[in-house]
């Protein structure tokens, strides 16, 4: 391994019906709360009114901002930081998922920000220009879809309205959450289509660090690949058994925080933590409004089947056959393919809307956000522009 450093400062509330304690734990810091949530919160039932008893209940004044959509937009976060100016708020609660968390974050250290929003977001890999914040106003989550690990990072991601360019700020100086609470009851409403999709971005949380290991530099992998494959296999394993029995209050919680494990920091401590797929994933959604999970299918997919051709291949052999029993990338991504289908998610991208007439398009985006100075997109091995186009290419 890698010399490292591990800090993660937030507290974890874990159980059903925890979700009251939001009143208890808010008021430690603060006194008047914007609550950031989705335009459409009906599906919630009566959440938000418990949320708001719960913070009358220890004084808590509260004032609610539902901006959010999926893949959240710079103009929601500039609405909301707004109406937290207006209101006097000195904490934000999220409520949702990624996207209701995400933007949680950016509106709490926009309050605070003095410089355009958009500079707080590396909207470049290749430009020195992002000013990540200093600091943000204290932040507490209640994720409802288990995907993103938001609740226990400190990383945000947007999209710019302007440039429909789709980045991220990473600062844990000032991005952790105080506290963030995982109430398996609140998933238990999740449609399949949703359910499925959160599970396949948590899987591809442990999937790039896997593969974009290098044993040669980084020796011995095999506590960090036991870790990563023990997460992918319990999301794995499990999904098909939550979509037939969506009820299941201890599976639903065992997948809620199996997704918080896949990215709170725990999988990355000494390897590199390259996220290629997802940095294509990204241009896709923005592109075509697709699904954040639906789009990393695709891009694992289309990632295995390329490096199929490569002598560097390696790491994906090794999942493939501690995964799938095989070495055969080709036969692997088949039979991946065939469990993504009976979810009821994409496989490709031409399910998106996506033509090869967009390939050179979709590319050049890649390349203006997240290739760096030298040419390419961080992954081991680096993967230049024509190699990107071809995984494009193989995801059609």
């Amino acid at each position: 391994m890698n010399s490292f450093e591990f800090f993660n400062p937030v507290k974890l509330i874990y159980g059903p019906g925890e979700v009251q304690r939001i009143g208890v734990e808010t008021a430690r810091f603060g006194k008047r709360a914007l609550i950031v949530s989705y335009t459409e919160v009906g599906f919630y039932g009566d959440l938000f009114e418990r949320i708001h008893n719960c913070l009358s209940k220890e004084g808590v004044e509260f004032k609610d901002c539902f901006v959010a959509t999926a893949n959240p937009k710079l103009s929601e976060a500039k609405v909301a930081i707004e109406l937290g100016k207006k209101c006097g708020a000195d904490v934000i609660i999220g409520v949702g998922g990624g996207s209701a968390m995400d933007l949680s974050k950016i509106v709490a250290a926009g309050i605070l920000y003095p410089h355009d929003l958009k500079q707080m977001i590396k909207f470049s890999h290749s430009e020195d220009t992002q000013i990540p914040p200093k600091e943000a106003l204290p932040i507490l989550l209640i994720p409802t879809l288990p995907a993103t690990a938001s609740e226990m990072n400190p990383t945000a991601v947007i999209t710019d309205d302007e440039t429909n360019r789709k980045s991220y700020v990473w600062e844990p100086a000032c991005l952790y959450a105080k506290t963030s609470i995982l109430d398996p009851t609140l998933t238990l409403t999740l449609p399949p289509y949703q359910t499925a999709c959160g599970a396949i971005d948590a899987i591809s949380h442990a999937v790039e660090p896997f593969l974009f290991s290098d044993e040669a530099t980084f020796g011995n992998l095999e506590l960090h690949d036991h870790m990563q494959i023990g997460v992918i296999r319990a999301i794995y394993e499990n999904l098909p058994r939550i979509i037939q029995n969506p009820d299941d209050l201890a599976l639903r919680g065992l997948m809620q925080f199996s997704a918080t494990v896949g990215l709170n920091g725990w999988l990355t401590c000494g390897v590199q933590g390259w996220t290629p797929m997802h940095q294509m994933g990204h241009v896709l959604s923005s592109h075509y409004k697709a699904t954040h999970g639906a789009t990393l299918a695709c891009m694992m997919l289309a990632w295995m089947r390329y490096f199929e051709t490569k002598n560097q291949n390696a790491r994906f052999k090794k999942l493939a056959r501690w995964l799938w029993n095989t070495e055969n990338l080709m036969e692997a991504a088949d039979l991946f393919e065939s469990y993504i289908k009976s979810l009821g998610v994409q496989t490709r991208i031409s399910e998106f809307g996506c033509t090869k007439d967009d390939l050179d398009n979709l590319t050049q985006s890649v390349v203006d956000v997240s290739f760096s100075a030298n040419g390419t997109l961080a992954s081991i091995p680096p993967i230049t522009r024509e190699e990107a186009r071809k995984i494009f290419e193989l995801a059609l």
